[in-house]
């Protein structure tokens, strides 16, 4: 009896497998290789997408001294967004003293990359400088075993271990794959101008680039509303997170740190110099040399179910111009639907936090850039004050001077004590400085005009008289 049902089990095991293999059949997950693909690959076949691997490519930029500083630090940086993706913005954003000082080191950045898989997209080199776009698989095993070693955590890198794995990074659209010999690349398509801004008034070709120019240096300083409730650690969560995308993408930013020190060192300088005529946030972005500071507001609650955490979050973002406080547009962004963690409630919450702040920040910067495009087009608006003005004729004289040279002057009051005009130029500060010197230069009596001092977007001279 036992013989016929080892018999009969048999014919079942072959039975099945035969079911499983038959072209009326599908492959079991079980026997599909880590690539996505059969380890038998048939035409109907179609790759799992994307393909996860413990040997992602990834894309990166460094710049240096030297060619090979510059390719160092390109290796860097592939380190740096293969461990952000590995661990989640908000873990990396949490864990980012430890990950500076014991991941993110130059030297070291050839332990998690596979080198004989580089590819270098583009290099170059100007002013002393060097820069390379490269290429290369990422070692995810060694990545992972030192963070854990680290005791950093998040996303799919867990205390347990377990497989780490990660999709291709997509390859940078300035990079195309090679072209076979027989293939005729396409015609390169006709550059469109950029539409001029709203609002924009004429602006010679000079005026353009050095709106370019202004535009594209920007500081941007982020920092969170104290005055909203927000909760401390996940309002400085979304700070690190925005502060992650302006690094990113290349744009000059003033760090927490650097904020959070002189809070805390210079709170009485604060009053002294400005009475809180002005919030401590547009006076610490004024004394870093910001041009745009931006405020962050986070609402944000969590849910269990199960051992499934979930967190939902909504991330409100103000624009400002660092030298008035004036409105520099706005973004918004909502978790829709919630973010999950298998880990914590406060995980759930980081993840949503760091998600929507992520979203929401890129728009934030488009916002800010479109303002100040338009203000600079119209002229940038200056206080220029004129002290011991005795003599109105020479001061009117020196007015019609200036508005030949200007976007626009206008005369706030006067008296021979003092004269105030508001001024608005293409240019900066210096270039305002420059043009008084030309112009009172060229009047007698004023030859001898000197600086008093500047703040901000305010400049005084003495007239000399």
């Amino acid at each position: 009896m036992n013989r016929i049902k080892l018999f009969l089990s048999g014919i079942l095991v072959v039975a099945v497998f035969i079911s499983c293999v038959s072209p009326g059949g599908s492959i079991p997950t079980t026997m599909m290789s880590k690539s996505g693909m059969s380890d038998t690959p048939d035409k109907k076949e179609m790759p799992v997408n994307p393909v996860l691997s413990p040997t992602p490519v990834y894309y990166a930029s460094g710049t240096g001294s030297t060619q090979s500083g510059a390719l160092n630090n390109a290796k860097l940086n592939v380190v740096k967004k293969a461990s952000a993706d590995a661990l989640g913005i908000a873990s990396a954003a949490a864990n980012r003293d430890k990950l500076e000082s014991k991941i993110y080191i130059a030297s070291t950045a050839n332990a998690y990359v596979y080198n004989n898989t580089m590819e270098i997209l583009d290099k170059g080199s100007s002013d002393g400088n060097s820069s390379v776009t490269i290429g290369i698989k990422v070692n995810l095993e060694a990545l992972s075993n030192v963070l854990r070693a680290n005791e950093i955590y998040g996303n799919i890198i867990l205390p347990q271990g377990g497989d780490v794995l990660l999709a291709d990074m997509e390859r940078p659209s300035f990079a195309p794959e090679p072209v076979a010999v027989a293939d005729k690349p396409a015609a390169p398509k006709p550059a469109v101008p950029a539409p001029a801004a709203p609002g924009a008034v004429a602006a010679t070709p000079e005026e353009k680039a050095l709106i370019d120019e202004i535009i594209g240096n920007m500081t941007f300083m982020v920092y969170y509303d104290e005055d909203s409730g927000t909760d401390p650690f996940l309002a400085k969560t979304a700070v690190a997170v925005a502060n992650r995308y302006l690094s990113e993408n290349g744009m000059e930013y003033v760090d927490l740190d650097q904020i959070e020190q002189i809070k805390k060192d210079q709170a009485l300088a604060y009053e002294d110099e400005t009475g809180k005529s002005v919030s401590i946030i547009q006076w610490i972005a004024g004394k870093l040399n910001a041009d745009i500071y931006i405020e962050i507001v986070v609402d944000a609650n969590s849910s269990t179910k199960g051992r499934k955490y979930y967190g939902s979050a909504s991330v409100s973002l103000k624009n400002f111009d660092a030298s008035t406080a004036a409105g520099r547009g706005s973004s918004y962004y909502q978790t829709v639907p919630p973010a999950l963690s298998t880990v914590s409630e406060a995980d759930a919450l980081n993840n949503a936090v760091a998600s929507a702040t992520y979203n929401a920040i890129g728009k934030a910067i488009e916002q800010a850039r479109s303002y100040t495009r338009k203000e600079l087009y119209q002229g940038i608006k200056y206080d220029l004050i004129v002290q011991n003005t005795s003599d109105s004729r020479l001061m009117r004289s020196f007015m019609k001077k200036m508005e030949r040279k200007l976007k626009s002057i206008k005369r706030i009051s006067t008296s021979p004590e003092e004269t105030k005009y508001e001024v608005r130029l293409i240019g900066r500060i210096e270039d305002l400085e420059d043009l008084v010197y030309d112009v009172s230069e060229g009047l007698a009596g004023l030859e001898g005009m000197f600086l008093v001092f500047q703040r901000g977007n305010s400049i005084t001279f003495d007239s000399g008289l």
